[in-house]
């Protein structure tokens, strides 16, 4: 049994046919007018649980994606400002995970990278840690460092040339799936995550399983009205006893935790927002903040500037 690879090419000088060929990759893309002769060239690749897209940005333009379903890590080269859970990315690899908005920006650039299937990144994980992990991995867009930065550029690099040059050989599903696991593990153990960070990194790993349970279930249900006691019962202990073991291994309280993540949600939402559209009142209520004022002075305390601040970027 074969199973081609998948995938097209695109090059144009037709920016509708630009911005058409984007949208299919990240909806809600707006392409500014030319002003003079361009050249845009796509293209894609495709296997189960994969796709791998190169294109070049030779037009101005803008983008929100409202939320990344699968795990998407680009190369950023060019004039370029990619915006997603409270970071911001201009070159090299970044990881776009966390649930809510991505934006960007550019004047000319060049991205190219992958997208990878988020459940299926996830069982990966379970297998080769032996405990369920959350939906939502990653910590951070960026590589744990330099070396980690090279070994995620080598493997990216290496599965791009077999999808793109060796399409043939990889008509095989056992091949296919091998190539996809072993990016799915350099993955892994290249950007910071829950499944595998040592604990000399603070990693969840160090922490008793019930207070992974209860935060993983917090980030996957911070924009949802949950209590404590709805935490406490999702991992199947007391509250009291949730408290016991947030303050033993966090030295904080299950309601700050899920604080933090509603702050956070909040974030993402209002760096993705209109200011044209949104308020920073919607938003925070849409959190689950009705006082605005208390709101307000718990966002600059969490990310140094007020939230009007970061809905007008």
């Amino acid at each position: 049994m074969t199973t081609p690879v998948g995938g097209f090419a695109l090059r144009t000088s037709d920016a509708q046919a630009a911005e058409a060929a984007l949208a299919a990759i990240f909806p809600g893309v707006q392409l500014r007018a030319p002003r003079e002769s361009f050249e845009f060239s796509i293209r894609s690749a495709s296997v189960a649980h994969a796709t791998w897209t190169d294109h070049t940005l030779p037009l101005a333009g803008t983008t929100t994606m409202g939320d990344p379903g699968p795990v998407i890590v680009l190369r950023l080269q060019g004039r370029i400002r990619l915006e997603h859970a409270g970071a911001a990315h201009t070159e090299g690899p970044a990881l776009l995970d966390a649930a809510g908005p991505a934006s960007a920006t550019w004047q000319t650039a060049r991205s190219s990278g992958f997208a990878l299937d988020r459940e299926y990144v996830r069982a990966v994980a379970t297998r080769l840690t032996g405990r369920d992990q959350p939906a939502h991995l990653f910590h951070a867009g960026r590589p744990r460092g330099p070396a980690e930065a090279l070994t995620w550029a080598a493997a990216a690099s290496f599965a791009a040339e077999a999808l793109t040059t060796h399409a043939d050989a990889l008509a095989a599903p056992t091949l296919q799936r091998s190539l996809v696991h072993h990016l799915v593990l350099t993955l892994l153990h290249t950007f910071p995550n829950v499944a595998t960070d040592d604990p000399g990194a603070g990693a969840d790993r160090a922490l008793p399983a019930v207070v992974r349970r209860a935060v993983a279930f917090m980030d996957e249900h911070a924009h949802e009205p949950i209590t404590v006691d709805e935490v406490a019962a999702a991992v199947h202990v007391s509250t009291r006893g949730l408290q016991a073991a947030f303050r033993r291994s966090l030295g904080t309280t299950p309601g700050e935790v899920l604080r933090r993540a509603r702050l956070d949600g909040a974030r993402r939402e209002l760096l993705g927002a209109d200011p044209d559209v949104t308020t920073v009142a919607a938003v925070a209520h849409r959190w689950g903040f009705l006082h605005l004022g208390h709101f307000a002075s718990r966002y600059r305390d969490a990310h140094g500037e007020l939230p009007s601040a970061t809905l007008r970027r």
